[in-house]
């Protein structure tokens, strides 16, 4: 890999990188010891931290000194550097780039990236200040923190990639490849800039770990390979122009996702799973999930889509945050994008994830958007692709009618009742449920009873035989229509059901 003469940080020795990485273990320079000192409920909690009344008692010299060089971002005394450090280590800091000398202050030393652990790894990247207190403007190439909420959130949802290989997009950091590499078999990131992918190589150095950095347009690096999982965290910024590489996504916002999805047809293997997490659009014709199919092209019916809603965000809303987050926006510019989303039909901005799956056979089921809570996972979307692909087994109706389904842990039924002839009468009925993906269904009042006894002793085909027999159905409804509803419900988590991965098993 070239290196870039401006770049902050060198590639030295491996014993270097090692005597480092020891010395950051030792200081126990490490999320869960930060956050409990600090109390802190993750790490993108350290830029509120109110550093003159946080009290570092009890740490050592060591942890003490990483905190306040590294993760506050200070300047400390050279010859206490010296002392704590030890001649070796503070060789090896100083031949990795990681500590310099100010000029202002010519007895201390700063580090000229910002050094903080995430996700159980020791990560740099670019800093968002000027180490010496100056005026500061960021590159264009700047590589964003991996300390945020979004990419700890990002972190959360990424499936394990278990034994196979794994591809991560706008890597930055690199720590989507990072955090692939403890169960996959070869993990890869990929950026735009040859800045991104020094920090990534430097990153997993200085973590001992195994990656491979690659620079270039998206899937361009890794042209005619195939990928288990692929990965993205793209920018999805609203803009005429690309200022900020890490941020800006096209006048619509989406083109680097549109890009993505659209390569999973060459890049991702039958069986493989895709995740981006993203800010993209629904239009008037079409929802996200929608339209990300159709990005898929001619083989889009080998894909389930799944697209896990946290925000809505009006567009009125996404403009005025741009004006406010850039003020160097003219008026013109926040007017030509707004007529843009107008021209592009655009009915409202839409965050969360972007989960899709490949199958050797056309599972032709339609795409599936859910409420994605704050604590939802790569779990909660895999039991949803699971039961989606048993879904399209060869006997699953008849499967399914003699199941012993249940209705699920914690689900509430909410009733609302209405004033009629002077008395109140149910009038609407909500079945709901919390967890990592919240989902809600409003059914006919006369199929509740039905649903209620559905406790795990009886089939559905048992259950609807008995309310024939008792008079409590409509005429017409038969097996088939309670049958859908109950998969429905199952793919929702309103109900709960044990079933094997397949019917030939």
């Amino acid at each position: 890999m070239g290196i870039h003469a401006d770049f902050p940080l060198r590639l030295a020795s491996p014993e270097a990188f090692a005597a480092v990485r020891d010395f950051f273990r030792q200081a126990a320079f490490d999320d869960s010891t930060i956050c409990r000192t600090l109390r802190l409920q993750d790490m993108s909690e350290v830029g509120g931290v109110e550093w003159g009344k946080a009290s570092l008692e009890g740490l050592t010299a060591r942890s003490r000194w990483c905190i306040d060089l590294f993760l506050r971002r200070g300047q400390v005394a050279e010859a206490q550097s010296r002392t704590i450090c030890g001649d070796a280590t503070w060789t090896a800091f100083q031949s990795l780039g990681l500590v310099r000398a100010s000029k202002k202050n010519p007895a201390s030393v700063y580090c000229p990236v910002w050094i903080y652990p995430a996700d159980g790894f020791v990560l740099a990247s670019d800093r968002p200040d000027d180490p010496e207190g100056g005026p500061f403007s960021a590159a264009q190439d700047v590589v964003f923190p991996a300390i945020y909420g979004g990419t700890l959130r990002f972190l959360a949802l990424l499936p394990p990639a278990e034994g196979g290989d794994a591809l991560d997009l706008c890597g930055g950091t690199g720590i989507g490849a990072l955090h692939f590499s403890r169960r996959a078999r070869s993990a890869v990131t990929a950026d735009i800039t040859p800045r991104a992918a020094f920090f990534a190589e430097f990153n997993a150095r200085l973590n001992g770990v195994v990656i491979e950095s690659c620079c270039g347009d998206l899937y361009a690096p890794v042209s005619g390979r195939q990928f288990d999982v692929i990965s993205a965290h793209p920018p999805f910024v609203p803009s005429l122009a690309q200022d900020m590489i890490y941020r800006d996504g096209g006048d619509s916002g989406e083109e680097v996702t549109r890009r993505i999805v659209a390569g999973l047809s060459t890049h991702l293997r039958c069986g493989g799973t895709c995740v981006i997490l993203c800010v993209a659009r629904d239009t008037r014709d079409e929802t996200l999930e929608q339209r990300a199919r159709g990005w898929l092209g001619p083989g889009r019916d080998e894909f389930d889509v799944l697209f896990g809603l946290e925000k809505i965000l009006p567009v009125e809303e996404v403009m005025q945050s741009l004006r406010k987050k850039n003020q160097q926006l003219p008026e013109e510019e926040a007017r030509r994008l707004l007529e843009r989303q107008k021209a592009l039909a655009t009915r409202q901005f839409v965050y969360g994830a972007v989960v899709i799956r490949r199958h050797a056979r056309r599972p032709a089921a339609q795409p599936l958007r859910l409420h994605l809570a704050p604590e939802g996972a790569a779990a909660d979307f895999e039991r949803v692709l699971a039961w989606r692909h048993f879904c399209r087994e060869a006997g699953f109706s008849e499967w399914l009618a003699a199941s012993r389904p249940r209705l699920a842990e914690k689900l509430q039924l909410t009733v609302r009742y209405m004033a009629q002839d002077g008395e109140l009468t149910p009038a609407e009925f909500v079945f709901s449920i919390e967890g990592g993906l919240q989902a809600a269904l409003r059914p006919d009042g006369w199929i509740v009873p039905l649903l209620a006894r559905l406790n795990g002793t009886r089939s559905p085909r048992e259950v609807l035989e008995s309310a024939r027999l008792a008079g409590g159905l409509p005429d017409g409804f038969g097996l088939e229509p309670w049958l859908q509803l109950i998969k429905r419900m199952i793919e929702l988590g309103l109900l709960e059901v044990q079933f094997p991965r397949s019917l030939n098993s």
